[in-house]
């Protein structure tokens, strides 16, 4: 493990996961779609793309990268990842900017069809390093999209000091309810806040007939996994809410008078309120001490 950095150029407020023990919840789709609603509620936003092994953020925001990573291509690329992996490269990133949102991901930096295949000891670090090359600004909120489960790099952001709260996905089958307590019992080891619960892909309305058709038969607030846990949404599976080629802005951007945005909006608006209510982490809160030596 290498030893903690700070926080560097992270000076975003706050720093949230956006996690799910569970993989196929809709948590990408859920990240975009909610830092397009914190936007529309004027905070500036950042997403942060952890996934080493499948990143797709960009491509939910219509961005691809073809061309592949190699040493010569571009000084500034994160070289450490293939091209030069002994190597401890710092000089500030620029993140990409989208609808107004601060995207960086590993797949801004190599080819779409590009395979990176660090060492599992090594996803954590890169991750890190990653995270703490990018010049974020002053955001308000950056949104940590992570891989599924409870390994790498979730426990490397946390042992440096970089997560402030998390926010769990789920979907109300069994299986992930089973899969995020685990996640759950984690994070609580760890001291983590968890601001809430959101459940992704609730429901579907019949555009024939208007019916509302469940999803899944298991709702977050009867599991008891989730005791003493908020649920602060639940979002419905809509076609408007994929991000499709060419469609322009995510939804709260493209249309906040829309049903379909109503309960991201709705979202944004109670994660803020959490936020505020939230302690920074101790190396923030020692930072920002004046009488510290």
């Amino acid at each position: 493990m290498m030893p903690p950095l700070g926080r560097g150029r992270l000076r975003a407020r706050h720093t949230l996961l956006m996690i799910s023990a569970k993989g196929g919840v809709g948590k990408s789709t859920l990240t975009v779609n909610l830092a397009a609603a914190l936007t529309a509620r004027g905070q500036r936003v950042g997403i942060f793309d952890a996934d080493i092994h499948g990143p797709n953020i960009p491509a939910l925001l219509g961005v691809r990268q073809k061309r592949d990573l190699v040493g010569e291509r571009n000084p500034l690329a994160m070289l450490p990842v293939e091209a030069r992996p002994d190597a401890l490269d710092l000089r500030p990133l620029a993140p990409l900017e989208r609808y107004g949102i601060r995207v960086m991901s590993l797949a801004l930096l190599v080819g779409d069809r590009q395979a990176i295949t660090p060492e599992a000891k090594e996803t954590g670090r890169l991750t890190n390093l990653l995270l703490q090359r990018v010049d974020w600004g002053e955001a308000d909120v950056l949104l940590l999209d992570m891989p599924p489960g409870t390994g790498e790099p979730l426990n490397t952001l946390i042992d440096q000091g970089l997560v402030d709260a998390a926010l769990l996905i789920a979907t109300r089958e069994r299986l992930a309810h089973l899969d995020n307590g685990r996640l759950i019992a984690l994070l609580r080891k760890r001291g983590v806040p968890l601001l809430g619960v959101v459940e992704n892909m609730t429901h579907i309305i019949c555009p024939k007939c208007g019916e509302l058709i469940e999803l899944y038969p298991q709702p977050a607030a009867a599991q008891e996994v989730y005791t003493g846990i908020e649920v602060l949404a639940g979002v419905p599976f809509h076609p408007e809410l994929i991000r499709q080629p060419g469609a322009g802005a995510p939804l709260p951007l493209r249309a906040p008078d829309s049903s379909a945005a109503a309960p991201l909006l709705a979202l944004a608006e109670r994660v803020m309120a959490k936020l505020g209510q939230t302690q920074p982490t101790a190396q923030q809160a020692e930072a920002d001490c004046e009488d510290c030596p």
